[in-house]
């Protein structure tokens, strides 16, 4: 597949685009649509960090005698695709965002300017899931958890645990291996082939982008408009 075939599959988010248009009249509303736009710019980067991780042989950035390096091809690759990788997982956190401010799933205190920051430090995956009152939405939001749970490891791992090496070579290579009676560094290593994150994210976009339009499109029209209440 090539980068502009893998763009052109990758549905955009721009459907959510309202330009302007729409003037919340609550606090909750407008952190709400803050949300719902800054989904559309991440998904549209990782989008295109993920388009990108199928150009080959990244003629932009190598010299022309290294068209067959395969070490250099790999490691662009691994750029774009890993870039992808945490930006979809930031689109991820932002649904979850929508859905805490537009229920109110953080309770009945007032925004505040000073209290922004708290209450989003309180928005995680298990309690949105567990405050969240409509049923339907509650069963979506955990089918798509389970499908996509590898994904979200994989992102966890490489924002917090620890870096994925590339399976098809290793840049630093260990060449020792420590074992103690419960301990093998070797099993502990965490490996992954690009080809399979490429294919968890081109079904993840999809499945996002169907997320987004049966969550965000009717929060994102449930908004209370200043120009409709006008």
């Amino acid at each position: 597949m090539t980068t502009k075939d893998a763009y052109q599959l990758l549905e955009s988010a721009y459907f959510l685009k309202d330009n302007d248009i729409v003037q919340p009249a609550t606090p909750e509303d407008i952190e709400t649509r803050r949300r719902i736009i800054d989904f559309v710019h991440e998904i549209e980067t990782a989008r295109f960090m993920l388009a990108m991780s199928y150009k080959d042989p990244y003629l932009d950035l190598v010299e022309e005698k290294d068209f067959n390096n395969k070490f250099k091809t790999e490691y662009f690759k691994q750029h774009y695709l890993y870039s992808a990788l945490l930006w979809y997982h930031n689109s991820f956190d932002l649904i979850l965002q929508c859905l805490w401010f537009k229920f109110r799933l953080y309770g009945s205190q007032p925004l505040r300017d000073d209290n922004i920051g708290k209450i989003l430090s309180k928005c995680q995956t298990s309690e949105v899931v567990k405050r969240l009152d409509n049923e339907q939405i509650k069963k979506q939001l955990k089918d798509f958890i389970e499908r996509n749970t590898e994904v979200h490891d994989l992102a966890n791992r490489l924002k917090h645990r620890q870096y994925i090496e590339n399976f098809n070579y290793l840049l630093y290579a260990e060449g020792f291996n420590v074992e103690t009676e419960c301990y093998n560094s070797e099993v502990t290593r965490y490996r992954k082939r690009l080809t399979d994150i490429q294919s968890l994210l081109m079904d993840y976009h999809r499945e996002t982008i169907q997320l987004a339009k049966d969550l965000l499109i009717p929060i994102h029209n449930s908004i209370i408009n200043l120009f409709a209440a006008n």
